[in-house]
């Protein structure tokens, strides 16, 4: 099974919030657990909102489709069976906003 590392792009079956169904959507990797598991953050075209959220300026550059911001607080573990393909790699940049907005959200100094 392929691995995943941190700041990778991944286009993969989105469970739905209510259980039924599934989007393909992005997402970043943010840990690979074990051997079949991945936590992710969501990726979305919707406008920033909170606090949060990280803007990708350079998302075409990644691999995006349209411009796109990080949730770093919608998380989620998932089977990396739900992986349809890694689009890109976020620069080291991003890597150090996303594990500063990570501690914020654990409230981890």
């Amino acid at each position: 099974m392929t691995n995943y590392n941190f700041g990778e792009i991944l286009l993969l079956k989105f469970p739905h919030s209510e259980g039924k169904g599934v989007s393909k959507r992005p997402v970043v990797v943010l840990a690979q657990v074990d051997v079949k598991d991945i936590v992710v953050s969501k990726v979305t075209s919707t406008e920033q909102r909170g606090s949060y959220d990280i803007v990708i300026n350079d998302w075409e550059e990644v691999g995006l489709l349209f411009p796109s911001v990080i949730r770093v607080d919608k998380l989620a573990t998932l089977s990396k069976d739900r992986v349809i393909k890694k689009i890109g790699t976020l620069s080291e940049y991003y890597n150090s906003i996303i594990k500063d907005k990570i501690k914020q959200l654990f409230h981890i100094e």
